[in-house]
């Protein structure tokens, strides 16, 4: 696979797409060896991974002495998982701000059980700014890819609290909409638990469910709009779909 900005593209969807990597670090306790651990993640507004960790942790006192680190996502729920996607994400874990709200606040929508954790003084959240990455998309597309083409900040990020907050408080029914109509699925109950300039995230049977649009948004106004299309394309099968209205910025 040649190294492009589809691939970058195609790499990004599947970082979101996800929501649990293997972080390889830098062993303290056997040295010269890496350490690897199971962790949740976010991508945050940056396009960044970001994840939530103890200092009492292995891997939190690796990063401190070391902070190169990698992210490795993949699919888990395959047969062979070999056959399918997965990422590799290396660069350097770098802590957030104690008092990073936004961050706080879009792990917890994701993430709710990590309260307790929370409010524990010894857990941090830590960006992973990338070095470079190594998609496999599978058989034969192989690449490595660089910052620039897979990296993609969310323009979205000022309103997003309120597109989100308006979307579960009156458009649950279209979003139950979308998962019947777009992913073939009946939930029990939805979600929406962050939107981006390619697509937004749906909690649905306590499953994350990633939706993109057909092109690329940039304010309220786009979402909307994609909303709508999205909408209007599950009508095809479900012919009493409501449109969704959303706040302009």
């Amino acid at each position: 696979m040649a190294h492009t900005e589809e691939t970058g593209k195609i790499a990004r969807h599947f970082l979101r797409e996800k929501s649990v990597g293997v972080l390889a670090t830098h062993s303290l306790d056997v040295e010269g060896y890496p350490f690897g651990s199971v962790t949740p993640y976010i991508v945050n507004h940056k396009g960044l991974p970001t994840i939530l960790i103890s200092t009492l942790a292995q891997h939190t006192r690796n990063i401190s002495a070391n902070p190169k680190v990698s992210l490795t996502v993949f699919s888990q729920d395959l047969e062979d998982v070999q056959s399918g996607a997965r990422l590799t994400w290396i660069g350097e874990a770098e802590a957030l701000p104690k008092d990073d709200e936004d961050t706080k606040a879009m792990y917890l929508r994701y993430f709710p059980n990590s309260k307790n954790s929370l409010q524990m003084h010894d857990f941090s959240f830590y960006q992973i700014k990338l070095k470079r990455a190594r998609f496999i998309g599978g058989f034969g597309q192989i690449a490595w890819v660089e910052p620039p083409a897979i990296i993609l900040e969310n323009p979205l990020h000022r309103v997003e609290n309120s597109i989100i907050e308006h979307m579960n408080q009156d458009h649950k029914s279209t979003m139950k909409d979308y998962c019947e109509g777009l992913k073939r699925f009946v939930p029990v109950d939805v979600q929406m638990l962050g939107i981006d300039s390619e697509g937004f995230d749906i909690l649905a049977n306590n499953q994350k469910i990633r939706f993109s649009f057909e092109k690329l948004v940039v304010t309220a106004e786009d979402a909307r709009a994609e909303l709508v299309l999205l909408a209007r394309k599950a009508r095809a099968y479900l012919p009493t779909m409501s449109l969704p209205e959303l706040p302009s910025s």
